[in-house]
């Protein structure tokens, strides 16, 4: 089975292929060489090590941000790190006009775990609105702009698909 990716790593953005064949992983990024890769949970999952290329990586993960990406410590440096499924990375893509809007949407599939505003409320730019737990990780995602909330389509407790709107904002005015 080949699934296609886009990683982002602190600036850059690289296409790769991870093809699995029973236990073995295979991973080609951009135009390389297909190559093995063996990875495990480390430090009770707060870390990952991973050999790729001949050489062991210990990732150090922290805090995850509203867009699904995760600080992390890459050999002792701190990036920003996100991998994500070519259609997620389309659907994200897409979801840009709607982030523009003031809709703040899941971009991964997750539980909500906190609603943080209410409708009605004023919020700005930045500001936590809702908790998304994904993949044992809550992701507090923030206002894309400043505005009012008028609509909240989700509940605690749901659970939410990539694209799924969380939070609905009314733009404020252009002055």
């Amino acid at each position: 089975m080949k699934k296609r990716y886009i990683l982002k790593y602190d600036d850059n953005q690289y296409g790769a292929i991870v093809a699995r064949d029973g236990d073995e992983t295979m991973v080609q990024v951009d135009d390389g060489d297909m190559a093995p890769v063996n990875f495990r949970p480390v430090l009770n999952g707060k870390a990952i090590s991973i050999r790729f290329g001949g050489r062991l990586h210990l990732i150090h993960l922290s805090n995850a941000e509203g867009n699904g990406s995760v600080k992390a410590t890459i050999g002792g440096r701190p990036v920003s790190l996100t991998v994500m499924d070519e259609l997620r990375a389309q659907a994200l893509q897409s979801l840009g006009d709607a982030a523009e809007s003031g809709t703040i949407a899941a971009d991964i599939p997750g539980l909500v775990v906190q609603i943080k505003v209410a409708v009605g409320q004023i919020v700005h730019k930045g500001e936590p609105v809702i908790v998304v737990e994904a993949m044992k990780m809550q992701n507090e995602l923030a206002a894309s702009t400043s505005g009012t909330v008028t609509e909240i389509p989700v509940s605690e407790g749901d659970s939410v698909n990539p694209g799924d709107a969380l939070v609905i904002i009314e733009p404020e005015p252009a002055v």
